[in-house]
């Protein structure tokens, strides 16, 4: 008989080494010379082993043999499409060699969904309740691996009961308890807390194996991190376990790794009470306390690697634990854990030194932040490591411990490191030093303009566009700046400062506040400046030069010799293939040089409003939350605690906990601002940009800017577009007639020069390069993927539903080599019963840059099909492209999974839906749909959310399924949606389809949802 460490690990060597058949294959497979040798050897094969199974006679030893063959090839990544009839067979036999290649096999070879499981079902329950533990053994690892949703309605309490008898061997018993944690996962139902916390309970108080407990640990993590309600009775259990550990009281040799009482199992204790709440009895709140000041005091470094991670495992859990109680002595326990952690930042070893400052950026917090900050010297040392991983993490460290008290410091120290700094660091280290600076600047606001400028100066191709746009913000609500701006950018431009982003800010500051310079620096002396770098600058940098121009030429102590020489830049920029500099240079012709618009139109260039930056988050900000929540460690269950506790770990906007709303989206413009409205029509939009705040009021000089505008829609229609700048308030007007003093000599300048207009004749768009509708129709059933692609833009999305609300993320990016502007994605059209809300895309995108829309449904009603989609884009030198996209978001991805108790319930409701609203089509489905049968439809209504009941319909050829949704949130009614396939005795590629709800719209978006999976 077989030992039980060889059933734990699966196939016997002495088994497989006795198959001379077998091993000969695997050296023939091992000596091919190459791969086309390897695949005429399998192929062989094949063809052999299929002969082989026509052979109703084979032996035992040949089964086995041939199916260990075709698991090996399988192994090697070969398609099997054959011969798992064999397989399952195996498991019916009644020698255990038999077994035991059948399980393994069948482990492997098939999946949860595979419809040849459901013939075993019978087969593996009455091993499990057999007496053999051999068979038992083998079942249970079996459902473990492969055990879905029907293996948990079939076995569950049979496993349970192995699980809670102490006659049966230990061996079998911890892999009852991961079995049911795997049928668990599969159906929350199985386990109810009313009944099942008792028995758990009495496994942790009564079982003294070590190994059955690991196990049942697993399950209680797996059970407590869905809902911990009703299993606050296993607290004391669990800590009564700690304690054991902790003084090593009856623990067997067999379980002392490395003389630590089994290290798995204490972390697995520890990490099941961050799940609870902070006991209230004080004698388990005491033995908590207990453990982990033994493990934070008697834990340091070894030279074996292998203790030293069983140690630091058990130590970091211990660091995990402190920062999720709310202890008494809490703050005692939180300047253990930083000392202990702070002692790694010593070692030698990299990996140590990772982990502790990981550590330590976990529990930077008010009332540890001084501690943490005693390591500050050693951490800028860390900066200069040469493993990068250990340099990202000493950058993290350094931004949790900054406080008012430290932030000069951290900062010179990042920006000193900024120089020298790996490419693939410096995006983030850059973001991080101007949130910094910015955030600790109260009180010394030319310090943050310092340390911004030098920062966009030497990292300006390492930044976003949203750094510079903060520190416009920034500057224009501080008036105390404007001079000292503007003064530093006019010595940083006469040093020869060629940087992209440093040059755009430095236009934007002599453009607005350059005027206050005073005499010593004349219009004409900054201008001629701006125009040197004009000449080497990207055309997006341009267009910001071309509107700092335009300003400088309204600057008091601007003559019309000024306005004359740049009137020639406009002149000669006013036939430009970039259709922007182009609409520019002719608009700033207009004001400047025709007429006497440089006097009516003066108040157009007057400087911004102010941004009410203090009222309002940093888009800086926001975006390293983003960044952060998606790096944190998604295990963590962070409970609120009072006094000063560390704050809890936001989790990332994809990932929404069950039952959690989904947020409002808040719609940003380049510079944090709410996006231009535009106005359908001849004229352009005429309404001012709003700010953050939605519905502030309008401040009187965002008013006053919005009017000028309003009235001089023409020429006037994209001022401010280059720079992404606009006032910081809405303040919509009306389009009007533009006057005929503007809009004559506007009309006779494009005349005279022989200008083109600045919107191209539409043209044909480019060919995607794609397939769209594959796209498509995978997208219906898939939560992620490809939208559309054609040579410029590629969009790619990712999805998240929940009950009747759902977030779209579409992925913008630019492939072509050059900034694509006018960029625009929109919703097309209003579907009643669905809610949605898409937000802004900047109207530039730059080069092999990707930009990030979040699309947020709500489903109030039923409705057939989702809104479309519009992509707009101009690429520079080409026509305006616009294509119409489709959206793959139906009522189906709202649907809930429904079982009828029996067929009589599904007939009740099919009666009651068909007779309300019915939609039938018949298809010919693919030739891969046909071959696979009803197993390969019931794939399909799986993918899209309708829960298959097979054995439903009296015709066994048939196919049932039923859903459900609740429209309007957690109390609306359910909304069925039931579907029945109907196969063609004739032709097995031909079915009907029928979709039946008592809403139409719901039963027409079903169907269409179906048909998508099975039509090719």
């Amino acid at each position: 008989m077989a030992s039980f460490s060889s059933l734990s690990t699966g196939l016997s060597t002495g088994g497989i080494l006795g198959m001379r058949g077998l091993n000969v294959f695997i050296q023939d497979i091992r000596n091919a010379p190459s791969k086309e040798h390897e695949q005429k050897r399998v192929d062989k094969e094949l063809a052999n082993i299929r002969k082989k199974f026509r052979n109703t006679d084979l032996s035992s030893y040949d089964k086995k043999k041939y199916v260990l063959k075709l698991l090996y090839m399988y192994m090697l990544g070969y398609d099997i499409e054959f011969g798992h009839t064999m397989v399952v067979s195996l498991i019916n036999a009644t020698k255990f060699e038999e077994k035991q290649v059948g399980y393994t096999a069948t482990a492997v070879l098939l999946n949860e969904s595979h419809e040849f499981l459901r013939m075993v079902i019978n087969s593996v329950r009455e091993d499990i309740i057999g007496k053999f533990e051999h068979n038992q053994c083998l079942a249970l690892a079996l459902v473990a691996n492969v055990g879905g949703r029907e293996f948990s309605d079939s076995i569950a309490p049979d496993v349970q009961r192995i699980l809670c008898s102490p006659t049966c061997l230990p061996v079998v018993r911890k892999k009852a308890a991961l079995c049911l944690l795997r049928l668990y996962r599969k159906n929350k139902e199985i386990l109810v807390a009313e009944t099942w916390a008792a028995k758990m309970v009495k496994l942790l108080d009564n079982e003294d194996d070590l190994g059955i407990l690991l196990g049942v640990i697993s399950l209680l993590i797996g059970i407590v991190s869905h809902d911990y309600r009703g299993y606050e009775g296993c607290i004391p259990s669990v800590c009564a376990v700690m304690q054991r550990l902790a003084r090593a009281r009856s623990v067997p040799q067999d379980y002392l790794y490395y003389g630590i009482p089994s290290p798995w199992l204490q972390v697995k204790c520890m990490r099941v009470l961050q799940y609870f709440p902070t006991p209230s009895d004080p004698d388990y709140v005491r033995s908590e306390t207990e453990v982990i000041h033994h493990v934070l005091t008697n834990t340091g470094s070894v030279k074996n690697v292998n203790k030293n991670n069983a140690l630091h495992a058990v130590l970091f859990e211990a660091v995990n634990l402190v920062t999720n109680l709310d202890l008494p002595d809490q703050k005692s326990l939180l300047a253990e854990s930083v000392a202990a952690l702070g002692r790694f930042l010593d070692v030698n070893e990299p990996n140590i030194v990772y982990l502790g400052m990981s550590g330590l950026t976990r529990v930077c917090a008010p009332d540890t932040i001084k501690a943490v900050q005693s390591f500050k010297s050693k951490v800028v040392d860390k900066l200069n490591d040469a493993d990068i991983s250990i340099r990202k993490r000493a950058l993290d460290l350094l931004y949790e411990m900054c406080d008012e008290t430290v932030a000069k410091d951290i900062v010179d120290s990042l920006l000193r490191y900024l120089i020298t700094a790996d490419f693939a660091i410096r995006e983030e280290l850059a973001l991080k030093t101007a949130v910094l600076a910015e955030k600790y600047s109260a009180g010394n606001a030319r310090w943050y303009l310092d340390v911004a400028l030098k920062l966009v100066e030497k990292a300006g191709d390492f930044i976003s566009d949203d750094v510079w746009h903060r520190v416009v913000h920034v500057v224009t609500d501080a008036p105390e700046l404007h001079v000292h701006a503007a003064r530093v950018a006019l010595e940083k431009l006469r040093l020869n400062s060629y940087e992209e982003k440093f040059v755009r800010l430095a236009a934007y500051f002599l453009g607005e506040f350059g005027h206050k310079l005073g005499a010593s620096e004349p219009p004409f002396a900054y201008a001629k400046l701006l125009f040197e770098h004009f000449k080497t600058s990207s055309p997006t940098t341009q267009q910001i030069i071309l509107t700092a121009l335009a300003k400088i030429s309204m600057h008091p102590g601007a003559d019309d010799d000024l306005r004359g020489r740049l009137g020639m830049l406009f002149r000669q920029h006013a036939s430009n293939k970039e259709v922007e500099l182009q609409q520019r240079a002719v608009e700033y012709y207009v004001m400047t040089n025709v007429g006497n618009n440089s006097q009516k139109l003066r108040s157009v260039m007057d400087p911004m409003p102010e941004w009410n930056t203090g009222s309002r988050q940093s888009k800086l900000e926001r975006h390293l939350a983003t960044q952060n929540a998606e790096a944190a460690d998604a295990v963590r269950v962070n409970k609120a605690r009072g006094g000063g506790a560390i704050a809890p770990i936001a989790p990332p906007p994809e990932d929404v906990e069950p039952g959690t709303p989904i947020p409002t989206m808040g719609i940003a413009d380049l510079l944090g601002g709410a996006p231009v409205p535009r106005v359908n029509g001849n004229g352009p939009a005429a309404a001012a940009a709003g700010g953050e705040a939605n519905g502030a009021a309008a401040s009187p000089a965002a008013a006053r800017w919005g009017q000028v505008r309003a009235a001089v829609v023409d020429p006037m229609s994209d001022l401010l577009s280059g720079l992404g700048v606009h006032p910081g308030q809405p303040a919509a007007a009306a389009p009007s007639a533009a006057p005929a003093a503007v809009v004559d000599p506007l009309a006779a300048s494009v005349a005279g020069m022989g200008l083109s207009t600045a919107h191209a004749a539409p043209q044909s768009n480019p060919v995607p390069t794609i397939n769209v509708a594959d796209c498509l129709k995978k997208l219906y059933a898939a939560d992620n993927g490809l939208l559309y692609e054609d040579p410029n833009v590629q969009i790619g999305v990712k999805s998240q539903w929940q009950g009747n609300q759902g977030r779209v993320m579409f992925y913008v990016g630019n492939k072509s080599p050059g900034t694509l502007t006018d960029v625009a994605l929109e919703l097309t059209g209003n579907v009643q019963g669905l809610h949605a809300r898409l937000a802004a895309l900047p109207a530039q995108l730059e080069p092999k840059k990707q930009q990030q829309v979040l699309l947020e449904l709500a489903a109030a009603g039923g409705y057939r099909a989702a809104p479309g989609l519009s992509l707009r884009y101009s690429v520079p030198g080409q026509a305006p492209v616009q294509v119409p996209l489709k959206l793959p978001y139906g009522p189906h991805r709202f649907m809930q999974p429904w079982r009828p108790a029996n067929p009589q319930e599904f007939f009740a409701k099919w009666q009651e839906a068909s007779a309300r609203h019915s939609e039938a089509k018949v298809v010919t489905v693919a030739p891969a749909m046909a071959q696979g049968g009803l197993a390969a439809i019931q794939a399909a209504l799986s993918s899209v959310r309708m829960t298959p009941l097979p054995g439903i319909d009296p015709n066994r050829k048939n196919l049932t399924a039923g859903s459900f949704a609740r429209y309007g949130g957690a109390n609306g009614a359910e909304t069925f949606a039931l579907a029945r396939v109907e196969s063609d005795a004739n032709n097995p590629a031909v079915f009907r389809v029928t979709a039946a709800s008592v809403d139409a719209a719901t039963a027409g978006g079903v169907l269409e949802a179906i048909l998508s999976q099975i039509v090719p």
